[in-house]
């Protein structure tokens, strides 16, 4: 857990264009014609976990080119943090610290008529392929429309 990775906050660099704050972004995989012996790989590659999500917290003014020509638009070294996941859980599957593919509520009802709508199908840019490990139970869900026994709760994604 030491590693920048595993950190709360850490810098990478990123295309000027998606250097604001509160944007985010899946990450798929390093780009494979990036030699590992590049002097700016380890910020812009190496400390980034494939397959996961992480939002801009900070934009600093220092920005950079490519030395390779992978961007077509300068780099900016930006801040960031892998954000907080909050979803609805169905109460019988909500087990502290387990590790499970999630699957969304689906209910029937549209965004307009559901104030949880948001966390029982979150966005796919959150939850996207893989499992998922339970955090912490935020709060029971006490007036679902369809009379389902729900929970919120804080997931992050399990990467190994």
């Amino acid at each position: 857990m030491n590693d920048a990775k595993d950190a709360k906050e850490f810098l990478t660099l990123i295309g000027k264009s998606y250097a604001f704050e509160g944007f985010q972004f899946f990450f798929q995989d390093p780009n494979r014609n990036c030699p590992k012996n590049c002097k700016l790989y380890t910020t812009c590659q190496e400390n980034l976990t494939p397959e996961s999500v992480y939002e801009v917290v900070e934009v600093t003014d220092r920005s950079m080119q490519c030395p390779n020509d992978f961007h077509e638009e300068e780099m900016i070294l930006c801040k960031l943090k892998t954000p907080e996941i909050i979803i609805s859980m169905e109460n019988k599957d909500i087990y502290l610290g387990s590790i499970m593919e999630y699957h969304t509520i689906d209910c029937g009802k549209d965004q307009d008529n559901c104030p949880y709508y948001q966390y029982c199908q979150p966005s796919k840019l959150l939850i996207s392929k893989g499992k998922i490990r339970i955090i912490k139970k935020i709060k029971k869900i006490s007036d679902c429309n369809r009379n389902k026994h729900l929970s919120l709760v804080q997931v992050e994604k399990e990467t190994k």
